[in-house]
C-alpha cells in the first residue's frame, strides 16, 4: 500500500513538474518517459546539487522505514502514558507516568518480591533477561568466532560445514523447540543416552582399581615433563623416555602386584618384571611403544574419569528428569542459553566470517616469515582487525538476546517457577494473556527495555571506540 502511494506520488508529482518546465509532443513520448524515471534525481539536484541524489534515491526506503519504525515507538510511548482497556488511542484517558510509578513501586528493584504485581512481574523478567544476556553473549561471540575461524581454513569439505553450522539459522523457531523437546523430555534422547552409558561406565569403573589407573596416568604426566624438559636444553628426548619410565618402575614396584589389579596373580617381583620390561622397550626409542603408552594414557584416563564420576554421581541411583521443567536445578536455563547458541551461532558466524576473508594474507606470510606463533599471529592480527565486525556481532546477540521470546516460550514457558521468565514474556502476557489486559503497562515496560538495551549498546560501542583509539 505504502509502495503503491508512493509509486502513484512519484508518477502524478513528476508529471505535473516535468510539463510545468516543458512541454512534449505525442511523438517525444519515450523521451517524456525517461525523464519521469531521472525525475527524483533532477528534482534533488535542483534543490541538493549533486551531493543530494544519493539521499534522493534513499528517500522511499528512509520513508518505509521511518514509518514503520519511528512512528509505531512515538505512539507506543504515548500509549504508556495511558491508561483504560480500549484499543482506540482516542478512548483511552491521558494518567501521564503512572504506568511507570507502578513499576518502581518498590522497596528495592534489586528484590523483586519487595514490589507490587506490576513491579515484580517487571524486575523479575528484566534480571532474568540481564542474566542470560550476560551469559550468552560471551559464549555466542566466542563460539561463533572459533567457528568462523575453523571453516575459514583450507580444510576438507570447508563448504559442508559452513552449511551445517548455518543450517539451524534457517529453520523455524517452533521446529527447533520442538526437536530440544523431544531431545530433552524426560522419555527423551538425552536420558536415553545417559542411561545407555550408565552402566557402561560402572562396568569401566569395576574393571580396575584407582592404584592401576594412577600409575598410567602419573608416567604420561611425567613423560611430556622430562621430554619438554630435555628437548629444551638440547638434550636427546630419548633421555627423558628413560628418566619416565625409570620413574614408572619404581611406582609398579612401590604399588606392588600390578598385574594382580588385573586378575593375573601377581607379587613384587612380577611387578618389577614388568616395570623393566616396558622400560627396555620404550628406552629403546620404538615408535610403536610411545603409541601403545599414550594409548594406555587415554584408557587410564577413561577408567579415572568413570571411577570418578561413578564416586561422586552414583550412576545407581540416577533417575530420567525432564530437563526444561526441573525446578531449582539450572538445568533449563542452562538449555535455554545452549539452544539459543545453537540456532543463532551460525547467522554470526557468517557475519565474522566475511571479516576473517577481508583480512590480507599478506599480513599472516610476514608474520610466518618471522617465526611468529599462530596464537601471537591471532592476538596481533586477526583479533585487531576483525574488530569491528566482532562489535556488530556483539551488539546484534545482545540486542537479540534482550529481545528472546521464542525459544522461552516454546522451550520452559518461562518455567519452572519463574527461572527462565523473560522481559518480554512479561510484556507479551500483560498485553494479551491477562483477562483484563492492560496496554498501557505493556507499553512502558517495552519503553523501558528499550532504554536499556540502547544503554548497553552505547556503553559497548564507546568500550570498542575506546580500544581502537588506544
Amino acid at each position: 500500500m505504502i509502495m503503491a502511494l508512493l509509486g502513484l506520488l512519484w508518477v502524478g508529482g513528476g508529471t505535473l513538474w516535468l510539463l510545468s518546465r516543458r512541454s512534449y509532443r505525442l511523438r517525444q513520448a519515450p523521451q517524456f518517459a525517461a525523464d519521469l524515471l531521472g525525475f527524483p534525481v533532477e528534482y534533488a539536484q535542483s534543490i541538493w546539487g549533486r551531493g543530494g541524489v544519493p539521499y534522493a534515491l534513499l528517500m522511499p526506503n528512509l520513508i518505509i522505514f521511518g514509518f514503520f519504525t519511528f512512528v509505531p515507538m512515538i505512539l507506543n510511548f504515548y500509549v504508556s502514558l495511558t491508561g483504560g482497556e480500549s484499543i482506540n488511542l482516542i478512548n483511552r484517558p491521558f494518567v501521564g507516568f503512572e504506568k511507570y510509578r507502578d513499576i518502581f513501586n518498590c522497596e528495592t528493584i534489586f528484590s523483586p518480591k519487595t514490589c507490587t504485581n506490576a513491579g515484580f512481574n517487571f524486575w523479575t523478567g528484566m534480571f532474568n533477561s540481564l542474566w542470560f544476556v550476560v551469559i550468552q553473549v560471551p559464549i555466542l561471540c566466542v563460539a561463533a568466532l572459533l567457528t568462523a575461524l575453523v571453516v575459514n581454513k583450507n580444510i576438507k569439505g570447508r563448504g559442508f560445514w559452513r552449511a551445517m553450522f548455518f543450517y539451524p539459522v534457517m529453520l523455524s523457531p517452533v521446529v527447533i523447540a520442538n526437536i530440544w523437546n523431544w531431545v530433552l523430555h524426560r522419555k527423551g534422547v538425552l536420558n536415553e543416552v545417559i542411561g545407555g552409558t550408565r552402566d557402561s561406565l560402572s562396568g569401566l569403573a569395576g574393571l580396575t582399581g584407582f592404584d592401576m589407573v594412577m600409575t598410567v596416568v602419573m608416567a604420561v604426566v611425567l613423560m611430556v615433563v622430562f621430554e619438554r624438559a630435555a628437548a629444551r636444553s638440547g638434550r636427546d628426548p630419548s633421555l627423558a623416555w628413560t628418566a619416565v619410565l625409570a620413574g614408572l618402575l619404581a611406582l609398579l614396584v612401590s604399588w606392588a602386584n600390578p598385574l594382580s589389579l588385573l586378575g593375573m596373580p601377581g607379587s613384587f617381583w612380577l611387578g618389577a618384571a614388568l616395570g623393566a620390561a616396558i622400560l627396555w622397550v620404550v628406552g629403546s626409542g620404538q615408535t610403536w611403544a610411545r603409541i601403545a603408552l599414550m594409548v594406555a594414557a587415554v584408557i587410564a584416563a577413561a577408567l579415572l574419569l568413570s571411577i570418578q564420576f561413578d564416586a561422586v554421581f552414583d550412576f545407581g541411583r540416577y533417575r530420567p528428569i525432564n530437563w526444561l521443567v526441573t525446578p531449582n536445578t539450572n538445568w533449563p536455563f542452562f538449555w535455554l542459553v545452549f539452544v539459543f547458541c545453537w540456532s543463532h551461532m551460525g547467522f554470526y558466524m557468517l557475519i565474522l566470517l566475511a571479516g576473517l576473508q577481508a583480512i590480507p594474507t599478506d599480513l599472516y606470510e610476514a608474520a610466518k616469515m618471522d617465526a611468529t606463533k599462530p596464537f601471537r599471529a591471532f592476538w596481533r592480527i586477526t583479533l585487531p582487525l576483525v574488530m569491528p565486525t566482532l562489535t556488530v556481532v556483539i551488539v546484534l546477540s545482545l540486542i537479540r538476546s534482550f529481545q528472546i521470546f521464542d525459544e522461552v516460550y516454546l522451550l520452559t514457558g518461562g518455567g519452572p517457577g519463574r527461572e527462565t521468565f523473560m522481559i518480554v514474556q512479561n510484556i507479551y502476557e500483560i498485553a494479551f494473556t491477562n483477562n483484563v489486559p492492560d496496554y498501557g503497562e505493556a507499553a512502558a515496560g517495552s519503553v523501558l527495555m528499550a532504554i536499556v538495551i540502547a544503554v548497553f549498546t552505547f556503553v559497548q560501542l564507546w568500550i570498542t571506540r575506546r580500544q581502537s583509539d588506544l
